[in-house]
């Protein structure tokens, strides 16, 4: 299947993109000033991210409400209009289909918004016994992120004063920006303070240009899918493909505050609360090298040369001038600190495991006014 191109690619290649075939899409690997310049630029002052590979699916109808109680795992009873609540989409083994953000628009209104368009398929056959309509809106809406901690004065400089101050984390509201009617969210998958705008594909490049412009004081930049990677990896969020996958359940990838029992029947809730009372054979850590390599999904992780479990995500941290990882050990070796090798391209790298993220574990600097 040819790969597609966001409504980006063009004033993308004029910032200039070294593109990739990434998720089905054509993306920006890195722009002109590259991946270290991108992601200090979005932990010290300001950044933009194409995001238009996400898919996102519209749930409508009378029953919208119970389906999405029976479709993910969070508890959505008291999800407010203009909030957004992370979850995870499970299989009736328990095992993750995906993660993905819920967003309810109105009444008997919401959009999911997961990883991979593929998931629409798993979405729509669910739907089936519930008095929904589903969607696949994927091309429709379009997506571009503005993160770092300057965000908040460039977006509020294209919607208007007040209107930036009056979206909490995790909500949104409606906007308008650059001739475009839009949905401004505060949230972001950087770890750093941020906005989303979602909007017609047909405003996008107008919408690219004003921030840009609005930014130019700020040494605003590009930020591409290695800047992100590494954004991302340090803050501790999961990929898709990567970081779970179908044999993959919440509480081993770390996000079991993202599963609700007691709030009636979900897929894959008694798997699930069976897991949870016999507990899981592996757990996922975050993981300082002592150098600056990069190691690769599939490292083996070793302890006295000794197999505990394997790399799932690794990158260089501009942050921490040091590689990172994600990776899933034996519960037992999920000790802060303890010292583990990464067997990668022949050699082994001395590295340490941590059980929180590498950077803002509280999410203070994404939470904070």
């Amino acid at each position: 299947m040819t790969a597609k191109q966001t409504p980006f690619h063009e004033v993308g290649m004029a910032a200039g993109a070294e593109m990739q075939e990434l998720f089905g899409y054509w993306l920006p690997w890195q722009y002109e000033r590259g991946h270290v310049e991108e992601h200090l630029a979005t932990r010290n002052r300001v950044s933009i991210c194409d995001l238009d590979y996400m898919a996102e699916f519209k749930i409508i109808g009378p029953a919208a409400l119970q389906f999405v109680q029976k479709l993910l795992t969070n508890d959505f009873k008291n999800l407010g209009v203009g909030r957004v609540r992370y979850t995870a989409m499970c299989n009736l083994d328990g095992n993750m289909v995906d993660d993905g953000t819920l967003w309810r628009l109105g009444d008997n209104e919401y959009v999911l918004i997961t990883g991979s368009e593929s998931d629409f398929d798993w979405v729509s056959a669910q739907a089936s016994e519930f008095d929904v309509e589903v969607s696949n809106i994927t091309s429709t809406w379009t997506t571009l992120a503005v993160q770092g901690p300057e965000s908040a004065s460039v977006v509020e400089a294209l919607v208007g004063p007040g209107v930036v101050d009056s979206v909490p984390y995790y909500g949104f509201t409606r906007a308008s920006a650059t001739g475009s009617e839009c949905i401004l969210a505060r949230m972001g998958y950087t770890g750093e303070r941020g906005y989303e705008f979602h909007l017609e594909p047909s405003g996008a490049e107008a919408l690219w240009r004003g921030l840009l412009d609005a930014g130019k004081d700020k040494d605003i930049l590009p930020c591409g899918q290695a800047a992100l990677e590494s954004l991302r990896q340090e803050a501790g969020y999961l990929l898709v493909g990567n970081d779970h996958d179908p044999m993959t359940n919440p509480f081993e990838a770390g996000i079991g505050r993202v599963v609700v029992f007691g709030k009636g029947e979900f897929n894959g809730g008694a798997a699930l609360a069976a897991i949870r009372k016999s507990g899981v054979g592996r757990t996922m850590v975050w993981m300082k090298l002592e150098g600056t390599d990069v190691v690769n999904t599939g490292d083996p992780i070793l302890v006295d040369s000794v197999k505990i479990g394997q790399v799932t995500s690794g990158s260089y941290s501009p942050t921490q001038k040091r590689g990172v990882a994600m990776g899933y050990v034996e519960p037992a070796h999920a000790i802060p600190g303890i010292g583990v090798e990464i067997e990668s391209a022949g050699a082994n790298v001395p590295a340490s495991i941590s059980v929180m993220p590498l950077y803002d574990p509280g999410d203070v600097r994404t939470r904070q006014r």
